[in-house]
């Protein structure tokens, strides 16, 4: 019974102004925070010559972790660095030639904003909004340039 109640001790500060959350006795705000209906976030895009639109992974954007490059992406476009990323991207492009990257000829930083049942719980993709931060065209020189 005592440990039910040590167990238990942590929801109390659902109700504090500011709550503690000690590890490991935890009352997981992680899970019960109010959360919004939408997310906002930024990502790239690449696009073919019948403009096509193709995801372009966190691993050619940067090394490291999905999260870590998440994270690198949003304060690039936070310090109005989106123009340098998408050039360090359409570089990194230029240079691959595994499909669809062979293909791409434009690389896009979007900011969209995704309703989060829709898009996990309907399989509704497509964002409520969307908006292009910067556009590099992707330079097939630059993979010449490169190679000398």
């Amino acid at each position: 019974m005592i440990l039910i109640i040590i167990l238990a001790s942590p929801i109390k500060e659902n109700w504090k102004a500011k709550p503690k959350d000690n590890f490991p006795l935890s009352y997981y705000p992680m899970f019960s925070k109010k959360r919004d209906t939408s997310y906002t976030l930024n990502y790239l895009v690449g696009f073919d010559a019948n403009n096509k639109r193709h995801c372009i992974p966190y691993y050619m954007v940067s090394s490291g972790g999905m999260n870590q490059v998440r994270r690198q992406i949003n304060k690039k476009c936070k310090e109005g660095e989106s123009d340098k990323l998408a050039k360090k991207v359409a570089r990194r492009i230029a240079n691959s030639e595994k499909a669809p990257f062979d293909k791409l000829e434009k690389v896009v930083v979007m900011e969209g904003t995704y309703h989060l049942e829709d898009y996990f719980l309907a399989d509704r993709k497509a964002p409520l909004k969307e908006k292009i931060i910067s556009t590099q065209i992707v330079d097939r020189t630059w993979k010449e340039l490169s190679s000398n």
